[in-house]
């Protein structure tokens, strides 16, 4: 036990307070492992677990606070930022707002259960302009339950996690980086089988235009995002309009029958 966990053996509360400040910043470090190291570790020492929680929450609470003061400044630039690295940037900021809007509360309760939606919640928050203080308790009852629960899954299987976390600990750096390259491999790799498998010819404007005054059945849709949409008053005549967060629950009714001309920003 005493070579438990490298880091959090050797620098203790302060090691748990960078990991869940580092992973809801957004950085690639899974601090839910951790800390139910920490849990293991505190059932062999008998350390406070009270303690180690509260400074999981103290780290996770510091990050979001950044990023939610980060969006209420930057607005929603910083949200397309954070959006670039998922596989279909323009919906992914629709879907977040759409899901923020409908289940603020539950949306940041829960938020730090489900990658992704953990690093993009705090900046919307902001950006949708939530009194702080309210934000804060949510974010504080939502941090509260995610550390407390690592730390208890930890508690409770003490003894067996530690000596597991004993027995690789001389390769969590290899694996954590190995993790991090087939992540970032598998994402590129399925974001180009996306445009290969899905992707179509690209038409010209001027042919688009020759070929719906010849008569042609186009079907022409419009799938600008929102905020593009919204500051545009031009549509093409005749076009249908179709929101990139929506598009997926529309596109099995699409007429097979006909040439679709899809345009966006």
């Amino acid at each position: 036990m005493d070579d438990f966990a490298g880091l959090v053996a050797r620098y203790g509360l302060a090691a748990i307070f960078l990991f869940t400040f580092l992973e809801n910043v957004g950085l690639p470090i899974p601090a839910f492992p951790v800390l139910m190291l920490a849990g293991a570790y505190a059932s062999a020492r008998h350390t406070a677990v009270p303690l180690v929680v509260a400074v999981a929450v103290a780290g996770a609470l510091l990050a979001d606070g950044i990023w939610y003061y980060v969006g209420r400044w930057r607005g929603k630039p910083v949200l397309d930022h954070l959006c670039r690295i998922s596989f279909n940037p323009d919906a992914c900021l629709e879907r977040a707002v759409d899901g923020f809007h409908r289940r603020k509360s539950a949306t940041i309760l829960f938020a730090k259960f489900l990658p992704g939606v953990n690093t993009i919640m705090p900046p919307l928050a902001g950006v949708a302009a939530m009194p702080f203080l309210l934000f804060l308790l949510l974010d504080f009852a939502g941090a509260l339950l995610w550390a407390g629960a690592a730390v208890a899954l930890g508690f409770a299987f003490g003894e067996r996690i530690a000596e597991t976390a004993r027995g690789v600990q001389g390769m969590m750096g290899q694996l954590l980086l190995a993790g991090i390259a087939v992540t970032i491999a598998w994402r590129v790799g399925y974001r180009f089988w996306l445009v290969k498998r899905y992707g179509g010819n690209r038409v010209d404007p001027d042919e688009v235009l020759r070929r719906m005054r010849e008569g042609e059945d186009l079907l022409v849709i419009d799938l600008r995002r929102d905020d593009d949409f919204d500051a545009s008053d031009r549509m093409i005549a005749g076009a249908a309009r179709l929101r990139p967060a929506s598009f997926h629950r529309h596109a099995m009714h699409l007429p097979r029958d006909r040439d679709l001309v899809f345009y966006c920003t």
